[in-house]
């Protein structure tokens, strides 16, 4: 088999790297948030993150009533809970 040679400017070369140093930081973080997701109970940030809210929407969700567990002063968030709980918002609207 023949060898074929492509030659490149150093610019194209540094946009075909800046290319692909994104896709695989993009890939990176689409990863680190399945793994935070697939746990059922979660801590105040992994809840933020999977509600799309911020921490001060998250406090005032929880003074709402959002069902929060308390383990030895450590607060963590049912997956399941929540979604019954936005559930019956939905209903109640």
């Amino acid at each position: 088999m023949k060898e074929v040679e492509i030659l490149l400017s150093n610019e194209q070369l540094g946009s075909i790297k800046k290319q692909i140093t994104q896709m695989i930081l993009v890939e990176i973080e689409n990863t680190r948030k399945q793994v935070n997701l697939n746990y059922r109970y979660m801590n105040k940030k992994q809840t933020c993150h999977y509600l799309q809210i911020s921490n001060n929407t998250l406090d005032s969700w929880i003074k709402q009533g959002l069902p929060l567990i308390k383990i030895n002063g450590s607060t963590r968030f049912d997956k399941i809970t929540i979604d019954k709980w936005i559930k019956q918002l939905e209903k109640s609207s």
